[in-house]
């Protein structure tokens, strides 16, 4: 077996933590500053909900200092819980008295990020050894996270395999696969379900991508999707290049039409992270990030962190549907736009 040939799926851990953005100013909304202990704990959590939005640009609206990790949508989906923060009250000796406030940490699991924050450094001019106090506390919650995520990863995994042991080939009569008129390809069904493996570069298996006949999908809880993609055909490499793109539907209409390898990425803010990991690895391989243009939605997210990608990395290529002006603006993938095409192609014929 070749260096960049896949093996199957395999079991092993989950990736590790992110870099940290330490922010010490209180985002308090009253322009005088007042020691915490005159306000009252919806305050500083209304303070630490607005740290949260001019960071990560997303907050929950009821936020809680449970000491727990508590997750959040930060795109507006009920089911996306990208968003993540624990907060715990704390009392911190200053000189010589009982300084009650609290102590936070808070992220975005998509984009990888992660910022500490509390409500005291504002108010106080701390020494370094209540810095490092609170510090300490800080990595506590880290702990605490990165504990919680494993063992929610560990799970997944561990239903994965065993969802993907128990599944066969995908039949390519699936009314999903039908409808978007595509292929099986390195994926399995189990009774309607169709299992669209989540992998890291080395063929390890981390979890599944459900889909059912509907079309609805789903990812098992607690999967570390960022950097996992699935890859459509033989091998990572190809001497005219690889593609990148979102959904499975688009990736395999891209390698129908093209016959050359596909990393399907699942969601346009895992673009960038496999990216990056597939260009550390393979350098020099053409890399070819196919949009989504979501010309409905606000922002256009698709076009957008597709461009990030070409913008970030070198040698990346990006190429996008074009739509004609009568064209829906449901419309928004390769697999839409060849679908659309095939259709018109009838219609020009009969």
């Amino acid at each position: 077996m070749s260096a960049t040939q896949r093996k199957a799926p395999s079991v092993t851990s989950t990736r590790g933590d992110s870099k940290f953005n330490d922010l010490s100013r209180n985002y308090s909304a009253t322009a005088e500053k007042q020691p915490p202990t005159t306000l009252t704990s919806a305050e500083i959590l209304r303070n630490f909900q607005q740290v949260m939005i001019e960071n990560i640009k997303h907050a929950p609206d009821d936020i809680q200092a449970t000491g727990k990790l508590e997750r959040f949508s930060c795109n507006g989906k009920a089911d996306d819980l990208a968003g993540w923060y624990v907060c715990h009250e704390y009392h911190l000796m200053h000189n010589n008295q009982a300084c009650w406030g609290m102590v936070g940490i808070f992220g975005d699991w998509r984009n990888g990020l992660t910022f500490k924050w509390d409500s005291f450094s504002e108010f106080y001019a701390l020494s370094r050894a209540q810095r490092q106090e609170l510090e300490r506390k800080q990595q506590e919650q880290v702990a605490q996270r990165q504990a919680e995520r494993a063992a929610k990863a560990a799970n997944a995994h561990r239903q994965a395999v065993k969802m993907w042991l128990s599944a066969q080939p995908a039949n390519t009569a699936h009314p999903y696969l039908m409808r978007k008129q595509v292929g099986a390809w390195g994926i399995r069904q189990l009774g309607e379900l169709l299992l669209i493996p989540l992998c890291d570069l080395d063929g390890t298996l981390h979890s599944v991508q459900t889909i059912t006949p509907d079309g609805s999908k789903r990812f098992l809880t607690g999967t570390p999707k960022r950097g996992m993609f699935h890859l459509i055909g033989d091998s990572l490499t190809h001497p005219e290049g690889v593609y990148l793109c979102e959904g499975y539907a688009t990736g395999a209409s891209l390698y129908q039409a093209y016959g050359l390898p596909v990393l399907v990425g699942f969601d346009a803010g895992n673009l960038l992270p496999v990216a990056t990991a597939y260009r550390q690895r393979f350098a020099h391989t053409p890399l070819t990030v196919c949009a989504d243009n979501d010309r409905k939605t606000p922002g256009n997210p698709g076009l957008t962190k597709a461009r990030e990608v070409a913008a970030t990395l070198p040698g990346v290529g990006l190429i996008v549907p074009e739509f004609p002006d009568s064209a829906p603006l449901t419309l928004s993938d390769f697999n839409d736009l060849t679908a659309l095409l095939g259709s018109n192609a009838h219609k020009e014929t009969t």
